[in-house]
């Protein structure tokens, strides 16, 4: 059973606040850069699918700050990388902000603190089906939009896609919440 503590505080998760509006900007700069730098590794016989190991990035600011903060760090992040790299893909931009936005969920049931080991797999979790729903939505939308087939949609976009950034993001948000996590204990903030 909740405590009236953890209802309050489940509840501000949903709410914006100055606060996630710095973290949502500051995620989706730092997604963009980093996506942008390395969007030139591109995964062979994969369409225009790069490796892209900043999907961590909005993955973190997602379980850390929410939903609202991921979908921003997502979606933003990713026009942002796109647009330094001189294309605009609306419906990765959206597949993005859905990766952050689910990925934000975890949070709920963390409460953003992710000091053991049941709390980092919720995080990976989430992650994980927000990386798996975000991509076949943008994989699948190209069908529509490229006049390509469902064969090459789910073999040429989201298999390479949704395998790239579940490695990377899988194996990256883990080192990166403990370091958080000692971080947080070091300031005495935790």
């Amino acid at each position: 059973m909740a405590t009236i503590e953890q209802t309050e505080s489940r509840s501000n998760f949903w709410s914006i606040s100055v606060r996630h509006v710095v973290y949502a900007a500051l995620g989706a700069a730092l997604y963009g850069g980093l996506s942008y730098l390395s969007n030139f590794i591109q995964l062979p016989s994969a369409g225009n699918v790069s490796l892209r190991p900043a999907i961590v990035i909005p993955l973190l600011f997602a379980v850390l700050y929410g939903p609202w903060v991921g979908l921003f760090a997502g979606g933003i992040g990713n026009i942002l990388g796109d647009w330094l790299g001189g294309g605009f893909y609306w419906n990765w931009d959206v597949g993005n902000a859905l990766i952050g936005f689910i990925a934000g969920v975890a949070i709920f049931y963390t409460l953003g603190r992710y000091n053991t080991t049941r709390k980092i797999v919720i995080a990976e979790v989430f992650s994980a089906i927000g990386i798996i729903v975000g991509l076949a939505f943008a994989s699948y939308t190209e069908i529509w939009l490229s006049k390509i087939s469902f064969t090459t949609a789910t073999l040429g976009y989201l298999t390479p896609a949704a395998l790239s950034d579940l490695v990377n993001g899988l194996i990256l948000l883990p080192i990166l919440l403990v370091a958080y996590n000692a971080a947080v204990r070091r300031t005495g903030r935790g």
